[in-house]
């Protein structure tokens, strides 16, 4: 009996195969993916520090300039950067 696979299948592979344990585990996972996610995210989580925090205080004497905007800014700078050279 032959199984239907989609074209997006075969390119994700994500059927299951056997381990030499004789247990199942998906190939779904893309190591490329996971680890510029986990960059990212570590990169966000610095970004929304108190170190920045305390130095982005100085922008507290411009009021027409928001905190939360610099940070996004700078998250935006710091992601185009990587992922051009990565």
């Amino acid at each position: 009996m032959a199984s239907l696979q989609l074209d997006y299948q075969k390119e994700l592979d994500i059927s299951p195969k056997h381990n030499y344990n004789n247990s199942y585990h998906l190939n779904f996972l893309v190591k490329d993916v996971a680890l510029k996610s986990l960059l990212f995210g570590m990169v966000f989580y610095i970004l929304n520090s108190k170190l920045i925090n305390k130095l982005l205080s100085c922008l507290d004497n411009f009021p027409w300039i928001e905190r939360n905007l610099v940070q996004a800014v700078l998250f935006g700078l710091v992601f185009y950067m990587i992922s051009v050279n990565l």
